[in-house]
């Protein structure tokens, strides 16, 4: 059993080295790549202008960089002149939901009769002045 397995191993590296023997040289391999990477010219569906690119890009474009650039101008123009988006989210505290306008710099996360309580119980837990009950802490000499 192990002559046959050996036999198989040696049977297939004589393969891959007649196969070898078999390919041409890579300089050869070379030239016809070389000539495939020649960039070609095109004009621009817009404006006219000719431009250059690689016919080895998967998608071959149709218009010049100029106007590329000026497309994505006009579409982020028209985005940023739309009217905002009202934008839907539940409340945290109590599951209502609410709605805002994409405008905001930050997003909420309460109703707004929740936010108010919420912002309530932040500024009692966080309030740097502490309430000494109307005594006075400071020690006597």
């Amino acid at each position: 059993m192990h002559v046959k397995l050996i036999e198989i191993i040696k049977g297939f590296f004589h393969k891959k080295e007649k196969q070898e023997q078999e390919t041409p040289p890579a300089s050869s391999a070379q030239q016809p790549e070389a000539a495939s990477s020649a960039r070609l010219k095109k004009a621009c569906k817009k404006c006219g202008k000719t431009f250059s690119y690689d016919p080895s890009w998967d998608h071959i474009p149709n218009y010049c960089k100029e106007c590329r650039q000026q497309f994505a101008r006009e579409k982020e123009e028209k985005q940023r002149a739309g009217e905002p988006r009202k934008i839907k989210r539940k409340c945290r505290e109590c599951g209502k939901s609410f709605t805002f306008p994409s405008t905001l710099p930050h997003y909420p996360n309460y109703c707004s009769n929740c936010r108010k309580a919420h912002q309530a119980s932040m500024k009692a837990k966080y309030n740097r002045k502490k309430s000494t009950g109307g005594k006075n802490t400071e020690k006597a000499d």
